[in-house]
């Protein structure tokens, strides 16, 4: 059943329309001991509904709406009261779901908010383990490029000159021991602290190089690994003396036998030393002198009796040797030397060693200059001229210039410059003419080449003139100065 409500401004009682009401609200006041214009009642019904976010201001509006009209405040507060006696029709039922509500949001609204900590801490505490991991990544990579240098720098340091010797050892064949220049090559070698040992070769009395290489490189605790390895450099010395030429010269292999080095070293850069055949050639010729000059008695017999070990050596030609060293050279690309003491063998094997082990260096340095300098010649340090800060040097430089022309001297261009001081005076007399009369200007002027009366002097000349004034005045690079350069 729905109730009527009636407002109205008159001073009529309002008994009458809340008669059929009254025993309800009595018995309701009987049961809840409160009077209907209780306003804590107002506040336990602004405490149920409480969790409705939508209507927490409606109690502060009631309240607003009792103040400001105070004859309609009997019906609101028996509407109060009517809903009041709705609710406590249901005691159990309206407590049981207030408090399982309140307690069941509470949780869930305590859970929200640990929810919404843990999703707000989560990211703060993946950015700060992201920057953790970034700022240790960041050590890593530098603790790395920092490695990376001393490697550089190290490898750099192993193969500049002098350093490079300490990695290179020369290995000898054991039967190099039986020649007379043996001690020689040991006095040399230890004198220049070159590492070196004797071994059996596949080639006999041969000489070649050991190189060793160090390989670095990083761990994983970016650690410095060094791998030592042993490479054979591709470079043989073969030495044979004079006699053993000798006979492969007589029984016509000598050609065979280098070439037979060449099979079985097919790659490596070989160099054939001859040791003591001047000496032996240098024999036969005075022998043969000595036959020619019968007459010549003791004096030609004490030439020749200092080479005793040559007395009975089979003769060739010297022709005959140097066919065979063009052949073996052409066809076998092997080089080849004549040596005739000691001293100069050992000198030369200290020679190759040295440069062996700087040919890391020379191929670093080649391609750093061929990739910085692709595109033009390299310019060399020859016949410059320095120019200081207060302009001493720009005379002589100006000289230099003229003579790089052909047919130029230092006194020609010491006369052109003692008229014309600097390029901005000769470039000024070439603007203050025509063309025709530019390319004979400098034909005139004399030359002196000593002072005195008796000197004769001479002139520039048309050609080297003409050749100045195209150089100084022509705006295409393109074109020739003369038919001479």
């Amino acid at each position: 059943m729905s109730e009527v409500i009636i407002l109205s401004d008159s001073n009529e009682s309002d008994s009458s329309i809340y008669n059929p009401i009254n025993p309800k609200i009595e018995n309701s006041q009987q049961d809840s001991d409160s009077d209907e214009f209780d306003f804590p009642e107002v506040q336990f019904d602004y405490i149920t509904n409480k969790n409705n976010i939508t209507d927490t201001n409606k109690p502060c509006q009631r309240q607003r709406n009792i103040n400001s009209s105070p004859k309609s405040l009997n019906v609101i507060s028996n509407v109060e009261t009517s809903k009041e006696i709705f609710t406590s029709a249901f005691p159990r039922k309206r407590f049981y779901t207030h408090d399982m509500s309140d307690s069941f949001e509470s949780d869930q609204y305590e859970e929200n908010i640990h929810t919404s900590q843990q999703l707000i801490k989560e990211p703060i505490k993946k950015s700060k383990n992201k920057r953790k991991e970034e700022r240790l990544k960041r050590q890593e990579n530098l603790i790395k490029e920092k490695t990376l240098k001393a490697i550089t720098v190290k490898k750099l340091k192993n193969i500049r000159p002098g350093e490079c010797m300490k990695f290179i050892k020369v290995t000898l064949d054991k039967y190099i021991k039986e020649y007379n220049f043996y001690p020689e090559i040991l006095i040399t070698l230890n004198d220049t602290n070159v590492l070196y040992n004797f071994i059996s070769h596949l080639i006999p009395k041969s000489i070649t190089w050991e190189r060793t290489i160090e390989e670095d490189s990083i761990n994983e605790n970016n650690k410095i690994y060094t791998k030592i390895s042993k490479q054979t450099e591709k470079y043989i010395i073969v030495i044979w003396n004079w006699n053993e030429v000798v006979e492969k010269l007589m029984d016509d292999s000598f050609c065979t036998s280098i070439s037979y080095i060449r099979t079985l070293l097919p790659d490596y850069n070989m160099t054939l030393v001859i040791f003591g055949i001047r000496r032996y050639f240098l024999y036969y010729k005075k022998k043969n002198k000595l036959k020619n000059n019968k007459g010549s008695g003791s004096k030609s017999y004490n030439e020749i009796k200092d080479f005793k070990e040559y007395r009975e050596s089979p003769e060739v030609s010297k022709q005959q040797l140097e066919m065979c060293l063009a052949e073996i050279q052409i066809i076998n690309k092997c080089n080849s030397r004549l040596i005739e003491n000691a001293a100069d063998l050992a000198l030369m094997i200290y020679q190759y060693t040295k440069a062996i082990a700087e040919i890391p260096y020379k191929l670093e340095k080649k391609q750093h200059f061929d990739k910085e300098y692709n595109w033009y010649i390299a310019g060399d340090n020859k016949d410059t001229v320095r120019v200081d800060k207060d302009g001493n040097g720009l005379k002589r430089l100006w000289q230099q210039q003229f003579c790089q022309f052909n047919l130029s001297s230092l006194e020609i261009a010491e006369a052109i410059c003692s008229v014309y001081k600097s390029p901005a005076q000769l470039v000024e007399a070439y603007m203050n003419c025509t063309s025709a009369d530019g390319s004979k200007l400098l034909k005139d002027l004399p030359i002196r080449r000593a002072v005195g009366p008796l000197t004769t002097t001479r002139r520039v000349g048309p050609e080297l003139s003409k050749k100045v004034h195209i150089m100084f005045t022509s705006e295409n690079g393109d074109v020739l100065l003369g038919n001479n350069d």
